[in-house]
């Protein structure tokens, strides 16, 4: 029997809505993708491999580890879920700092942990672990701009005299204290440089290549870092490796031992009751020498290193002579 035109039309118009009908309850019922989970320890071991791949510096890979561990031990005495990085929260970071400062620690220590946290967070937002940056909104602690302690050039000669030149730890340890004296040069840059990093053509020069900010540099010898540099590379012999400091075992000399050697003339020296000896102290003596005898900041930002010159800055204004040179202007007949 076949259907009229009006209930054929309605037969029609029911089997559409349901066609609507279905597709609606497919859109609705549709399995919700589940939302990225991690822990913070396997986030923290993710964001690490990833700074490696992209070619960040050791020292670098090395201040977010540091930083990102000691956030998470703080987290954990916090009772902050470390279960889901997405639990953090803003709250949590604000306590962290209460935390940290209750404990004492300096204000520039709280700040480098903010700014490694917040930088971890940004890349959990790229990867799609989190939709927000908990950090965010969290201002920086305010931090006196010092400069911290240096030698007086009667301090330097006590140290720089203290090594025993007859043997080869003292004309090591010589050359090692002269080239922080005389170049500022940092202590992981120092540990980093081979024999062939040393030219002695023309006026001579180190060319640090494993720099903090990755850019080489070129740094001229004076006049005694020449000879003396030119007298240890003479002793140090020719090796099967060219690490520029050594061990008494012919092994490079790392970063512990140097710090320790420079422990050892401090306290003979008696230095080390008012300053205490260490790379950083050598480089901030450089950058003060420099300044008190008028050299360009830009060229001594070139020398040192610096990214920026708002450090150098702090130097200029303790000791810079330009003061001194203008505070009479204008009161010769007063």
């Amino acid at each position: 029997m076949t259907p009229c035109k009006i209930c054929k039309g309605g037969f029609l118009k029911i089997k559409k809505r349901r066609d609507v009908l279905k597709k609606v309850e497919v859109q609705n019922f549709e399995p919700i993708q589940k939302e990225k989970t991690i822990t913070f320890s396997d986030a923290s071991t993710d964001f690490l491999k990833q700074c490696q791949i992209k070619g960040l510096s050791p020292y670098t890979i090395q201040y977010y580890q540091k930083e990102l561990k000691q956030t998470m031990r703080a987290f954990a005495e916090l009772d902050v879920p470390l279960d889901n990085v997405q639990k953090v929260t803003t709250k949590d970071i604000e306590n962290l700092i209460i935390h940290h400062q209750k404990a004492g620690s300096a204000i520039t220590t709280i700040n480098s942990r903010l700014t490694a946290g917040k930088t971890f967070y940004n890349y959990l937002i790229n990867k799609g672990y989190v939709n927000s940056n908990p950090y965010e909104g969290v201002a920086k602690l305010k931090e006196r701009h010092e400069v911290g302690a240096t030698f007086s050039k009667s301090q330097l000669k006590k140290l720089l005299d203290a090594p025993d030149l007859n043997t080869f730890v003292g004309l090591r340890d010589l050359t090692l204290m002269l080239v922080f004296a005389h170049t500022g040069i940092r202590l992981t840059e120092l540990t980093s440089l081979e024999v062939q990093d040393v030219s002695f053509e023309g006026k001579g020069a180190i060319n640090v290549q494993r720099t903090k900010n990755r850019y080489a540099r070129r740094i001229p010898l004076t006049d005694r870092l020449k000879t003396v540099l030119k007298y240890y590379i003479t002793e140090r012999g020719v090796l099967d490796h060219d690490s520029l400091f050594i061990s008494v075992e012919n092994r490079p000399l790392n970063e512990r031992s140097i710090q320790s050697r420079l422990k050892h003339y401090g306290d003979i020296t008696g230095v080390n009751k008012s300053v205490t000896v260490s790379p950083h102290a050598f480089r901030r003596t450089f950058c003060r020498l420099k300044v008190e005898a008028g050299t360009n900041l830009f060229v001594l930002q070139r020398l040192t290193g610096h990214q920026s010159l708002e450090v150098l800055k702090r130097y200029v204004q303790i000791y810079g002579k330009d003061l001194e040179n203008v505070i009479e202007d204008g009161f010769e007949d007063i």
